[in-house]
Formats: C-alpha cells, structure tokens, sequence
C-alpha cells in the first residue's frame, strides 16, 4: 500500500503553519473547534460545504438521560444491550455520564430542543432503548438544527480558519512517528504544518451502493490514517439502518426514514401485510437494529422484492406533518401520502462502529494525531450502535479530545519522513472501479456475509491498491478510489478474522479451509 496520495516534494507545495488542524466539518469537527481555547491556531479542513456531510443529515435526535424517569444508568444498560455485549463498558459510561452536560451546553449555545407547551423538552423512543431520552429539533431535523447553530457559532471564532473544498489526502508524520500535520487538496495541494491533528471525517457509507451517508463519506480520514501507520478496531461491525426509502432512481444515497417513525407506533409489513417483527423479538419494531435489518433482508429474499413496507397509518396526516415534516414531505413528492399509504424501505449502509482506535481521551496509537465521531473507536457503540447515540459520541468525544489537548505538552516535530516515489502513467477507468468496490461490498460485506465471498472480494480491493500505488493520482475521484479499497480491505479483513457472529457482523457459514488465511 501507498504511503502518500500526493507524489510531489513537498517544497514545492504552499505552507501553512497551525496548533491544531481539524479535517472534518460534520458535529465532532465543529464541536471540538468550538471548544478550542482561543490561544491555538486552528486550521478546519472541509471537503466541501459545512454543511454537506452526515451530521446535517441526522433525523431522529439525539439521546441523553435528561428526563426525570430516566438515568445515565439504564442508558448504559440499554448501549451495552444494543452493541451485543461486544461494547466497552468504560467508554458507554463516560457517554451516558456526559450526555447531559454536554446537551445542556448545546443548549447553552443557543440549540433549540423541540418543547412541548410548558417549555419542556420533548422525548421519544427509538430502537432498543427502554425510555424516552431522545431530544429532537425541528421535529426530524435535528442534525440540521444543531449543524446550522454551531456554523454560525464557529464562524465567530477569531482563532479558527475555515477551508471549504479541501480534500485530506495524507497525514504527516516525522522520523520519531510523530504526527507532523497533513496534506490536503483544493485544485492544488497545500500542506498544514501542525504537531496535533484530529480526524472528523466520519464514516465511509459511499464503500456501498445503498447507503444513508452524504456523497462525501468516502473513508477518507480512516484510510489516511491507516496509511499512516494508526491502529483501527472493529471495522467488521457496519449497521444498517432497516428502513432507507426504497426509490430504483435514488443515487448517491437514500433518503433515511428515521427510527423514531417506529418509536411512534410504525409497524414493518411484507409483502402479505403481515407485521413480521411481532415474533421475531420481545421488542418488535423496535428490535436493536442489525435484528431487523436481517429480518428485513430475510422477508425481501422470502417474497422476491426489493422492499418491505412501513405503516404509520394509524397517524393522522396533521400529526405526522408536525412530528415528521421533512419526512412526509419526500414520501409526498413519491406519491406516497403516509397517513394512508403504506412506505417502501429497504435496509442501507448507515453507521461504521469501527474506526481509528482510539482511547477515550480520543488518542490514536500515533502521537500527535486524534479522532472523534464516526472515523473513530473508542468501543462505545459495540457490534451495533443504539440509535441516537451518533450525535451524543460526536459531543461528548469531542469534548475530551480537546480537554486533552488542553491538558497535553507540546513537542516539536523533526524532519517530515516524506519521499517521492517514481511513477508512471494515470489513472483511468476509476469510476467503473468505484462502481466494482460498491457491489463488491454489497454482495460479500454486506447484511450477511461469508467466508468465500469475503476472500474474493479482498482479492479485488488488493488488485485496486497494487495497481494505484504504481500510478499518478491527480484528482480528487483518484483519491477517493484509493481510499475506498483502504477502508473496504479494513472491513473486509475484519469480518475474515472475526470468526464469531456478533451484532452487525453476521456469517452464514465458517469453512474449515478458510480459517488459517492470511493477508
């Protein structure tokens, strides 16, 4: 595998010089600039728009025990319940701990949780969790609401410079592996000279041709800092949202039709009208969600077609205009009126529980280089993420991320360990590549997977990255391919090696001729 996307000396790239440089403008990277104290230089990398990534997307809300018949206690019971015992208790309850603080301070910085009539925040329920706890805004735009706030609060910041359309391609690092700063790309590559760098790139939905994830979700910040040399856990363990909108003409991603639908009294019907998840699970519905994406996936394969239904007719249209109005409104320009009409869904890629390992105070295994919301792991989220606790790890890990920095020396970095390889030729076809990485990862990393598929599919991701690491990468589609095959090969290998069927992470089978490959 390649060291660095960028092949040119870096003399001959522009500097700049910072104390911390961000790569990420999704909740994590925004909170944690905002937090910054206003003595470091910070240096926000976005890949295009501020807000054009996941976070933005977010629909359902964002959970934390703040109700009075709640507790931090029964949110970590129903967070370990959910990852399938695979998460790790420590990091679920510094989550569930600091979840209110930290909403409380979102509060304060002028976020406007959704009240009812006396001023109360108003709670529902979602999957797997046993209590109402999770706090929305603007009925089901939440990360919207939450994302336009904290624009507006960061563009305030003197100390914070905003670069939009720069692409991460490399992080730096030194002779003693210490991170050095990173190299992004905006027409030309430009180096960031920094001895902290935290990674917010979140997730790599676009590795799957179905997936809830903005266009930009391309594993970016994960593979750079693979190529770096920083650790990664859990890569097997990908979620898939049970209930995307199912159009044939949706590209790039599709419309998420949030959990807290079901938290409201939807129910999922195949192609009978039979309400399927009533025996599957004491929860119904509102099973952890890699059961009923499973369940899902096994109703589409009993029945022929590419879908499921939810109903919510058993809701007035008034209501759900007020409760879910972005919602209604995609279903109504479908043609589907959901107050009558039953709604299409189908499962799609939604969340990476893997990640950068990292420790909670968001430290990778390289010096100098942090990470925090989706592109990290910390083994909060286990082998399934609990609905509503995306926004809350973007927070609450963010916040210690920079009470580390805060709290951590400084060290000055030696020479950059960078040397320009020889290459020859560009290149070409790499969109049909893309498109090959996508069905790959469908048919062999998916819902379901086996050994024998996983084996071919690593073949393939192994055939991009031998045939990139000889050529010129000169645009940003190069470098997505590249990074793609990184994370995809991570997830793929994952899922080999992990022999023991957990949460998202499913194998139908296990031959014995497999289980000594090595790669």
């Amino acid at each position: 595998m390649r060291r660095y996307l960028v092949n040119r000396p870096l003399n001959e790239l522009p500097h700049r010089t910072y104390d911390v440089v961000i790569a990420g403008g999704g909740l994590s990277g925004l909170y944690a600039a905002l937090l910054l104290d206003e003595k470091y230089a910070v240096a926000l990398l976005v890949k295009e728009d501020l807000m054009q990534c996941n976070s933005s997307l977010a629909q359902g809300g964002i959970a934390a025990a703040v109700a009075r018949d709640d507790s931090p206690d029964i949110h970590f019971r129903d967070t370990m319940r959910a990852g399938a015992g695979m998460a790790d208790a420590e990091a679920v309850r510094l989550l569930v701990e600091q979840g209110p603080h930290e909403i409380h301070r979102l509060a304060a910085m002028g976020v406007e949780f959704d009240t009812d009539d006396k001023g109360s925040w108003l709670t529902t329920c979602e999957g797997a969790h046993r209590k109402k706890r999770i706090l929305h805004c603007g009925g089901d735009a939440t990360g919207r609401v939450i994302m336009e706030k904290l624009v507006e609060k960061v563009g305030q910041k003197s100390n914070v410079d905003i670069y939009k359309h720069h692409f991460l391609t490399d992080i730096l690092t030194d002779h003693h592996h210490r991170t050095a700063g990173v190299i992004a790309f905006s027409q030309e590559p430009t180096v960031f000279m920094a001895p902290r760098v935290i990674i917010a790139t979140g997730g790599a939905g676009q590795v799957y041709p179905y997936t809830t994830n903005d266009k930009v979700t391309t594993g970016d910040g994960i593979a750079a800092a693979i190529r770096a040399g920083a650790e990664t856990a859990n890569m097997e363990y990908v979620q898939f949202h049970p209930t995307a909108f199912y159009s044939p003409e949706s590209k790039d991603s599709l419309f998420l039709v949030s959990e807290a639908v079901r938290g409201e009294g939807a129910v999922l019907r195949n192609d009978k009208g039979e309400a399927f998840m009533e025996k599957r699970h004491r929860l119904k519905d509102l099973a952890p969600r890699d059961i009923v994406a499973r369940e899902i996936f096994r109703q589409m394969e009993l029945s022929g077609r590419e879908h499921v239904w939810l109903d919510i007719t058993s809701r007035d249209e008034m209501w759900l205009k007020n409760r879910f109005p972005n919602i209604y409104n995609h279903c109504e320009k479908q043609g589907i009126m959901p107050h009558r009409d039953f709604i299409p869904v189908v499962p799609a890629q939604h969340y990476l529980m893997g990640g950068i390992q990292t420790n909670l105070e968001g430290k990778s295994s390289l010096p100098g280089l942090y990470a925090c919301g989706e592109a990290a792991c910390t083994g909060v989220h286990g082998a399934n993420r609990l609905a509503s606790n995306s926004l809350l790890e973007c927070v609450v890990f963010a916040a210690r991320v920079v009470q580390s920095i805060h709290q951590g020396g400084v060290f000055l970095n030696d020479e950059i360990a960078f040397e320009p390889s020889v290459l020859a030729g560009n290149l070409e076809n790499g969109d049909e590549m893309k498109t090959r990485v996508r069905k790959m990862m469908q048919a062999h990393g998916g819902i379901v997977r086996n050994p024998q598929g996983l084996v071919h599919a690593i073949d393939y991701m192994n055939e991009i990255l031998s045939l990139t690491e000889k050529l010129n990468l000169a645009h940003i589609e190069d470098f997505e391919l590249v990074n793609m095959a990184t994370v995809a090969r991570e997830i793929l290998l994952a899922a080999l090696t992990d022999r023991e069927s957990a949460g998202s992470h499913y194998l139908d089978e296990e031959p014995e001729d497999l289980l000594n490959v090595s790669w």
